[in-house]
């Protein structure tokens, strides 16, 4: 089977878009791709670039691995998964329809609250004009943040506002320097903890971390700076593990997740948990993603973690007998022992 990883290609001196904070590093991609190498015959990188189709054309891969955030817009995650989907590779993970209404994290907080699971109180504006004029929606101190960011970018101590006079202009600032509305959302004073899924249906649930950094807060700076120490797994009460678990795999499955997604969380002072957002394109770096943590908690290594979603991701093409399985099982399937 000849596999590839699809990642998005850093610019020179990293001078692009604020998007590029979401990016692997290069010592990443060759974890990565060494990882896939254990599972089948040949596998070959990808970058996302303008020429994906003709690539992908001339590489034809039997299955992909995509990791790739992309670059503008609230679409962007979705980009590789359609044209996965228009060429009929096999890939892992979740489709583009999936993708872009995580990356909506108004969207999916309403479609969690919908679904009974708590969250913070939260509005989205589109200028300080707008946030002027409907403070009152907000239970203050309130976080401002881009509301199709990844990575925490845009999260820190300059985002937080304890009065509602300030949040027009951090506002106006924000909406500028990201092009994008804002989310503003109750800011809960708490513990990070996260919550991984890998599996199709009844999806398995890893042990939950806990998130902390030097200056309590999970902050683009600390994201950056890999300023986080992750206990996994956390010791949490049985009815609050519980309840984690089963808000995580309906908020999975409400969206339509695949293969694998991690779930955050905050659990304020008195021990109540508030759903933050779901990821179903976590990290899965070897060196400092949070979802290879977890996973390693629960006894996967990290090739096997790999293989585990490479997996995944067939088992779901040869239950439907798409079109895109029944080629791949005619040309290499047979060879790997992962088919």
């Amino acid at each position: 089977m000849k596999a590839a990883l699809i990642y998005d290609e850093v610019t020179a001196r990293g001078d692009g878009s604020w998007v590029e904070a979401e990016y692997e590093s290069p010592e990443t991609i060759e974890a990565l791709l060494a990882a896939m190498a254990a599972h089948c015959e040949e596998v070959v990188p990808i970058p996302l670039r303008a020429s994906l189709v003709e690539d992908l054309r001339r590489e034809a891969p039997d299955l992909a691995l995509n990791i790739a955030e992309g670059r503008e817009g609230p679409s962007r995650e979705s980009i590789v998964p359609i044209v996965l989907d228009h060429l009929g590779i096999p890939y892992t993970g979740s489709d583009g329809v999936t993708l872009g209404i995580s990356l909506n994290k108004a969207l999916t907080k309403r479609l969690a609250a919908g679904a009974g699971i708590r969250t913070p109180r939260s509005a989205v504006f589109e200028s300080g004009a707008e946030a002027a004029g409907r403070r009152g929606e907000l239970e203050f101190p309130v976080l401002v943040k881009p509301n199709f960011g990844g990575s925490s970018v845009g999260i820190g101590p300059d985002s937080l506002v304890h009065d509602p006079q300030d949040l027009p202009a951090l506002v106006d600032h924000h909406v500028a320097l990201y092009e994008q509305p804002c989310l503003v959302e109750h800011y809960v004073r708490g513990v990070d903890v996260t919550v991984g899924l890998l599996g199709n249906g009844q999806a398995e649930v890893l042990p939950a971390g806990k998130v902390t950094t030097s200056n309590g807060m999970y902050s683009a700076r600390a994201k950056e700076k890999h300023d986080r120490q992750i206990t996994c797994p956390c010791p949490l009460p049985k009815g609050l593990a519980e309840r984690l678990a089963n808000w995580s795999r309906r908020v999975y499955d409400l969206i339509g997740a695949r293969d694998f997604a991690r779930v955050d969380y905050l659990l304020d002072e008195g021990g109540r948990a508030h759903f933050l957002e779901i990821n179903p394109l976590p990290g899965l770096s070897p060196y400092y993603g949070v979802f290879p943590v977890l996973a390693a908690a629960a006894g996967y290594s990290h090739t096997d973690l790999i293989g585990a979603i490479m997996d995944l991701a067939l088992e779901r093409y040869r239950r439907t007998r798409s079109p895109a399985y029944e080629r791949l099982a005619g040309r290499a399937a047979q060879q790997c022992h992962h088919c």
